[in-house]
């Protein structure tokens, strides 16, 4: 597993860069549309981002006259962050002083990345106030999809992880891994949804995807796992869908009690 140092470097002002439009993200699986729907529903003083990146997301909720604040893991990256969504952003060494304070927070592709999800889970909870909303969602790279599954088989051929780049996924996760996980923080959950995407296959057919033997490969069987996901019964499909989407709130305290 990354070290807290390993991970600083990964996730630096490199690879946070600039916050950018989300349209102009081809591909991108964030589910953009689902979590401003529930900001909009909630209403919320003040969100977090929990792992925001580069900061685009906290500059499209601030635009919704929400306070909105930022944490990520190196100061470098922080710095970039704020400076591109024009918002607050700590380091996870601040949390503490946010603690109680956000109304919704949001695990957006965080939990792959970290050595110890659960730890993760428990330190963005300490920022809600009691009754908030966390909202999380990202890969499931252990269902049991035909992509998937390919994918697993070429890199066991060749010798290697199925991620050889970084930023690494230290975790595959499943559906039912990812509820058991919520359900352990002890949060209450309102919403599990899962559903299928093309990424981090191509979307739509170029002549790029005609040129290259992989990237044709990676097209059809994408296609292929997506039309079997379709057509299975709900209790299989959602064992082979490739992303989820959870809400969940923490108890108050007379619930806790």
């Amino acid at each position: 597993m990354p070290s807290g140092l390993e991970l600083s470097s990964l996730y630096g002002a490199a690879y946070n860069g600039d916050a950018v439009d989300p349209a102009e993200i081809e591909g991108d699986p964030r589910a953009y549309d689902w979590l401003l729907a529930h900001l909009n529903r909630v209403k919320p003083k003040r969100f977090v981002d929990y792992g925001c990146g580069s900061g685009t997301l906290l500059k499209m909720v601030a635009a919704s006259n929400i306070e909105a604040i930022g944490f990520d893991v190196s100061v470098s990256g922080v710095e970039a962050a704020s400076l591109s969504s024009g918002c607050v952003v700590r380091t996870f060494a601040d949390i503490d002083m946010y603690a109680e304070s956000a109304d919704v927070v949001h695990l957006g592709d965080v939990l792959e990345h970290v050595p110890d999800p659960a730890e993760t889970l428990r330190q963005a909870c300490t920022l809600l106030r009691p009754g908030g909303v966390l909202l999380a969602e990202g890969p499931m790279e252990a269902n049991l999809s035909i992509f998937n599954g390919f994918l697993a088989l070429a890199a066991f051929v060749r010798r290697r992880k199925p991620v050889d780049a970084p930023p690494y996924h230290v975790h595959l996760s499943s559906a039912r891994g990812q509820q058991k996980l919520f359900e352990r923080a002890g949060l209450t959950t309102m919403e599990f949804e899962t559903s299928d995407v093309s990424w981090p296959a191509p979307d739509r057919w170029t002549r790029e995807i005609a040129a290259s033997p992989r990237l044709f490969a990676l097209f059809l069987l994408r296609r292929l796992s997506t039309l079997i996901w379709l057509i299975a019964p709900d209790r299989i499909s959602r064992r082979m869908a490739n992303r989820f989407r959870y809400s969940g709130t923490v108890p108050r305290s007379s619930e806790a009690n």
